[in-house]
């Protein structure tokens, strides 16, 4: 069971604008369609670690893979803020003998490449946190089974996202995606809104059910989860109590959290009764409780309804599961502004705008040294030339149309968006901008390169002066981040015959040669002997 709150539905509407990029899921269909599920797995940053024996395997499976759906499935963890996929998970998409895998994220807010690879026999999962790859350790800790989960990455499975819910197509529209007048609602619809009003327990009425209000545990911590737990309940509620029935039991519970269980009982009746338990952390797997989860509504499914996504959003293949008889959905690339206006330091506002790779402002350049001494002397600038700093800074406040337009390109580049970044740096973009944890566009160059051997972007970036040295909030180079985001050898070599420091230390004292030995990097270890 999870929660969504206003703040996460917000967080997730961040999520559904910069994660999955439109350019990658068109880029990604085009290829699948074409058959060429190799350059699909491409344009969704999917690194493929398949021999040709190990792709035959799965050929049929490969041939309808959709890298992007999944990608755009894939856990995240909202509540934070943060719109990147939850670091260090392993997926097991197909098989029972040699199977199918995709490894994630090793930093969270770094590169969002990942990895499909293939092993003889299902990973051991008691095993897991002591397991090792064949080429070194690596930092994974934890494994989830998506093999009865194809609709998250698999093109022709993709319709069955709702099947869990019993619903044909999204609650308050008709399968055309059409709304639907209050008068044409359903059983579904009224139970949504009750539930949407707060109005729990006639939630749970209305599906039928007679449910107390939840208890006040003697912690108030406890009370605080289990508070957000139930009035966040994604579960649908008639599809929960219909499985519920079919378990043919006379009681079945509902794990909250931890420490409380809901018991439903009165199968023999037309309606069940509830009643709240508290529970142990060793009990709340019971064989009498129900796993809600397959029951849930998809988060995408209230982000629409709750109106925190618009439907032009959703990506195509979760647009033709929710309304099967619409248009196609495309998404389409969002350009934020490239100006602003501000109070300069004399109290007159000036509007400075994004041209030529720099903030173009009303002011000389004998001004902007008379600032920069200022700034050098231990003052502080003002206006249009701190404005100026506080781009390239990360951390000084922007007027609001540049911090739109700072979180902006620096979220594309995160998540990959090659050719978002490409059309803001061609529109005049400074590309010397840092996101929230200090990086350059050079930290998150791994995940924007069209190819391992493709350096365009990276020598455009250092042509424009980005300073391969820039130390992130965590101390790392972008050299340190290229070797520990799986940035390829070839990245690797050119950060070096820039000048990048093979014996530099991040924050915490560990070098460049130790992250490329702690994290089994070989084909990065024989730059050392060319040292």
């Amino acid at each position: 069971m999870t929660t969504l709150t206003t703040a996460a539905a917000g967080n997730w509407r961040r999520i559904r604008r910069w994660a999955t990029p439109p350019a990658m899921i068109r880029a990604a269909t085009d290829a699948r369609l074409a058959g060429d599920w190799r350059a699909a797995c491409a344009a969704a940053n999917v690194d493929v670690e398949l021999d040709d024996d190990q792709a035959k395997l799965f050929e049929d499976d490969l041939a309808h893979f959709a890298p992007d759906l999944l990608r755009w499935h894939l856990p995240r963890k909202p509540a934070r803020g943060d719109t990147h996929l939850d670091a260090r998970q392993v997926f097991h998409l197909l098989g029972d003998g040699p199977s199918l895998y995709i490894g994630g994220t090793r930093l969270g807010f770094g590169s969002q490449r990942l990895r499909l690879f293939a092993t003889a026999e299902p990973l051991d999962t008691d095993a897991w946190e002591d397991w090792e790859w064949d080429d070194g350790p690596r930092p994974f800790h934890a494994l989830h089974d998506y093999r009865a989960l194809r609709h998250l990455f698999d093109a022709r499975e993709s319709r069955s996202l709702l099947d869990g819910c019993g619903w044909t197509h999204l609650p308050f529209h008709d399968p055309a995606g059409r709304p639907l007048p209050e008068s044409a609602w359903g059983a579904t619809e009224r139970i949504l809104a009750l539930h949407d009003a707060g109005r729990f327990l006639e939630a749970w009425q209305a599906a039928g059910a007679d449910v107390p209000e939840p208890p006040q545990d003697e912690h108030r911590w406890l009370t605080r989860i289990l508070g957000r737990l139930w009035t966040g309940f994604l579960g649908e509620h008639t599809a929960v109590l219909n499985a519920a029935r079919a378990r043919g039991t006379d009681q079945v519970g509902l794990t909250f959290g931890w420490n409380h269980v809901l018991k439903l009982t009165g199968f023999d009746r037309p309606r069940l009764t509830g009643e709240w338990l508290s529970t142990g952390y060793r009990e709340r797997d019971e064989d009498w409780h129900l796993d809600t989860g397959p029951y849930e509504r998809p988060i995408d499914a209230d982000l629409v309804r709750l109106g925190a996504v618009p439907v032009s959003w959703l990506h195509p293949l979760v647009h033709a599961a929710f309304f099967p008889e619409a248009e196609p959905s495309g998404g389409k690339s969002r350009t934020p502004r490239t100006e602003a206006r501000l109070r300069c330091r004399d109290g007159a506002w000036h509007q400075v705008r994004m041209t030529g790779g720099r903030l173009d402002i009303p002011h000389t350049d004998e001004e902007r040294r008379r600032e920069q001494a200022l700034l050098a002397l231990g003052g502080q600038v003002h206006g249009c030339l701190a404005a100026e700093q506080a781009w390239r800074d990360g951390r000084a406040r922007l007027p609001r149309a540049l911090r739109e337009l700072r979180a902006d390109l620096m979220l594309r580049a995160q998540h990959g968006d090659l050719p978002g970044v490409l059309e803001l740096l061609d529109a005049g973009v400074d590309p010397h901008a840092r996101d929230a944890h200090g990086r350059t566009l050079l930290h998150h160059i791994s995940g924007l390169m069209a190819a391992p051997d493709d350096l365009t972007l990276l020598h455009r970036l250092i042509d424009a002066g980005l300073d391969v040295h820039a130390r992130d909030r965590r101390g790392m180079t972008p050299l340190q981040t290229a070797a520990y985001d799986t940035g390829s050898l070839d990245l690797v070599r050119a950060l070096i015959a820039a000048g990048a420091d093979l014996d530099g230390e991040d924050d915490n004292g560990v070098s460049v040669v130790e992250t490329m030995d702690r994290f089994g990097r070989p084909e990065l270890k024989t730059l050392l002997h060319d040292r």
